[in-house]
């Protein structure tokens, strides 16, 4: 099922990133310039009236003394070449109409009874000013101004303004966002969708189409090797595995006609060759005995008596009577196996000697009763089958060697391509530096977040290759000495080093008393340091982030627990955890490349060890890892 990635794709962050930004430019300089123009207006505004009612009041100060009210009206018929003004007044300074002019179409509403206290007024689409008018130091009275406001007008022109311009440098954010794709991003995606069905369809032979001749294309070059390579492992392993699965198959059938030679043998021996016998308390036949006669060819006079242990080969007559001797103090039944001579063959074949006592009025043994049931058939199938285990364990062995071999070949492979990988990314991040240090000028505010946006890109990628160096060098470098470890302090020591940058009373990491283990020291650090490390990520964004270690031990086995409190996981999604590059969060959530459990799972393993996980969405998890346990449970 191929997955439908949304704004996750390379391509629609691309495109999205172009778009928002531009919109987001435009938005914040459209209404930025729209609030400067509104206050520069309404200053300019406020001004034009205050400094007209300053000249109108000071044309007025004669008039107003002399009480010439023809003057002063002829001094506000002067704003008849101000359109915008509506009325004007001037006032006594008992606050009497001293003289007013009304525009045309204005009405005798728009002059007050009575004048306000110097300031200005806005009221919808209008403007009104009080200006006191002083002379020598007294008031001689006031002069009002009514001004049309056009604040919404301009606020709707404005922002029709706005709209049109972010319409046409979105167009423009469009076209070039198509050439970032067809020039960047489509190559990258070739790639992912080649990934893609590999992972899917297990299909090793699929390749990435090389269309360019830079590092991309070095890169694109570089995956298709690796796919040769995996293709070609792959199918070595593959006939590998089929011809142990012929040898398994073999081993099983010959185990089963084993198996069934022995059952039908076992019948055969139980109806021909069982022997019956009896014997007085001396062990020695005093009567005919024709079973074992018939068996061993011995006659009458030769079995009768002690005569009978002369059948048995001659190094088993001692530890057969040994065995007697200790079942006849015991009183207990006798059971052992010896060769007995069987004249029908003219060979000794391996016998179950069974006798068990009988027990007279005084508890004491008058009379043995036995058995004689030949084994032969039997012993030398158990030996048969342990020849063919030995076999077959030192073709498993062989094998094993083969496909360790290949592992090799294969964390080897990988090794040297993530080296390789090294190059195209530090020419990328290089020459990226360069332009921005020597072109920084020349490009724009989206050019130069392009230009961060691939500086990172190519740090993450750089920081994916780390991890998995690190992830292959698991697999090549041996475990050091396996010693007993402290498991409380080594735990402590990494959550003090983690919480350096935390603040102690955010975060409650409790680690409680552990059991020690065995095992390499500086592999299981790494072990606590990416468990705490994912403990303190998925729990940062609690109020109270909560982490608690414990330890125990089980079974002979050292189990330890990290819980949090944090955004949890979905159980089916748990399988996904710990493989290379998995990640159920997107690391705009939370930053990571996918690795730290894989490698947790890798050294736990090679330390004899399991490691599984538990959680639940929004309600925290809990990661349980088993190690062989120390000698002391300090």
């Amino acid at each position: 099922m191929t997955p439908n990635f949304g704004l996750r794709s390379v391509r629609h962050k691309l495109f999205a990133g172009v778009l928002v930004t531009s919109l987001a430019a435009l938005l914040v300089t459209g209404v930025a310039m729209l609030i400067y123009d509104l206050r520069s207006y309404h200053t300019a505004q406020v001004n034009d009236l205050t400094t007209q009612a300053e000249l109108i009041g000071r044309a007025s100060a004669a008039a107003l003394q002399f009480d010439d009210r023809k003057f002063a009206a002829d001094n506000l018929n002067l704003l008849k070449v101000r359109p915008k003004i509506r009325a004007a007044a001037i006032y006594n300074a008992k606050g009497g109409l001293f003289a007013s002019y009304l525009r045309p179409g204005a009405q005798s509403e728009d002059l007050p009874a009575l004048p306000d206290s110097e300031g200005v007024r806005v009221t919808g689409e209008r403007l009104d000013l009080y200006r006191r008018i002083v002379g020598n130091n007294e008031i001689l009275g006031t002069v009002y101004l009514r001004s049309d406001y056009e604040f919404y007008e301009r606020l709707w022109n404005y922002l029709g303004i706005v709209l049109g311009v972010s319409v046409l440098a979105l167009a423009v954010s469009m076209l070039l966002s198509g050439w970032l794709q067809a020039s960047v991003t489509r190559p990258i995606l070739e790639v992912t969708g080649v990934a893609r069905h590999v992972v899917e369809r297990r299909d090793f032979s699929l390749r990435a189409k090389k269309t360019t001749e830079d590092e991309i294309g070095y890169l694109v070059d570089a995956f298709n090797d690796m796919l040769a390579e995996i293709a070609r492992q792959t199918e070595a392993l593959k006939t590998s595995n089929q011809a142990l699965e012929r040898q398994i198959a073999e081993r099983s059938e010959a185990e089963r006609a084993l198996r069934d030679s022995e059952r039908r043998n076992r019948t055969l021996v139980d109806a021909i060759t069982s022997v019956v016998w009896t014997a007085d308390h001396q062990k020695a036949f005093t009567t005919t005995q024709p079973a074992w006669g018939a068996y061993t060819g011995q006659t009458e006079d030769e079995y009768r008596g002690a005569g009978w242990r002369r059948a048995f080969h001659a190094e088993d007559p001692d530890a057969l009577e040994s065995h007697w001797a200790e079942a006849a103090t015991a009183k207990i039944p006798l059971e052992c196996e010896a060769r007995l001579w069987h004249a029908a063959s003219s060979e000794y074949r391996f016998v179950s000697v069974r006798a068990a006592p009988v027990l007279g009025a005084k508890d004491e043994i008058v009379e043995w009763i036995g058995t004689v049931t030949d084994i032969d058939d039997r012993k030398r199938a158990e030996e048969e089958i342990r020849r063919l285990n030995a076999e077959l364990e030192g073709r498993v062995r062989e094998r094993t060697a083969q496909l360790e071999a290949t592992n090799k070949e294969l964390e080897s492979f990988s090794y040297s391509v993530s080296h390789d990988l090294r190059a195209p990314l530090r020419a990328i991040d290089g020459y990226s530096q360069m332009l921005e240090e020597d072109y920084r000028d020349r490009l724009d505010d989206e050019g130069k977040r392009l230009l961060t946006v691939v500086r990172h890109e190519s740090g993450k990628m750089g920081r994916l290759i780390d991890d998995l160096l690190a992830f292959s060098r698991l697999g090549r470098n041996p475990i050091n000495a396996m010693a007993e470890i402290d498991m409380t302090a080594l735990a402590k020591d990494v959550a003090q080093e983690l919480l350096r940058d935390d603040t102690p009373d955010r975060v409650r990491l409790d680690v409680w008393r552990l059991p020690p283990a065995q095992g390499d020291k500086s592999l299981l650090r790494q072990v606590w340091m990416n468990l705490l490390g994912n403990a303190l990520k998925y729990a940062g964004s609690r109020p109270r982030p909560e982490i608690f270690v414990t330890g125990e031990i089980t079974n002979g086995e050292a189990v330890y627990r990290v819980a949090d409190n944090g955004v949890g996981f979905d159980m089916k999604y748990a399988g996904k955890l710990f493989g290379v590059f998995q990640r159920l969060h997107s690391t705009e959530e939370f930053a990571g490349t996918g690795v730290g459990l894989a490698i947790v799972q890798r050294v736990v393993t090679r330390h004899g060890g399991s490691v599984r996980a538990d959680g639940k969405v929004g309600e925290g998890a809990t990661f349980t890892f088993t190690l062989p346990a120390g000698k002391h449970d300090g």
